[in-house]
């Protein structure tokens, strides 16, 4: 075979490959289930945030932003980075996040609020 059309279909397998791997990474992770789930509220930039968050055995498996008010976009990387530390952290005493703090101490207070309810 020419050793330049073998060039090109090993790039081209590469190729490939590295795509089918973004778009696996690039897919969602599959919705986690909790056996109990309790909602709270906090005070966010706009309005209030209304969280739901998921328990099992006494671990935080999920919380979830269920409404909220504040500016799409900036407040959402806000509540994902903040949903990811207190999971993280299995604890609502997590930083801010800059540029969104009343959004992050609104996700912090309403998961606090959550976790109140479930006596946790």
């Amino acid at each position: 075979m020419d050793s330049d059309l073998m060039k090109a279909l090993v790039a081209l397998g590469g190729l490939l490959a590295v795509g089918f791997i973004v778009i696996l990474l690039a897919m969602p992770a599959p919705a986690v289930r909790a056996d109990e789930y309790y909602t709270g509220t906090g005070e966010g930039y706009y309005g209030e945030i209304t969280v739901e968050v998921g328990i099992t055995d006494g671990t935080i498996v999920s919380v979830n932003v269920t409404d909220h008010e504040d500016t799409p976009g900036l407040a959402d990387k806000a509540i994902d980075e903040v949903v990811a530390k207190i999971i993280d952290a299995q604890s609502t005493d997590v930083d801010t996040i800059s540029g969104a703090t009343a959004t992050s101490r609104g996700v912090i207070e309403a998961t606090k609020e959550a976790l109140e309810a479930a006596d946790r």
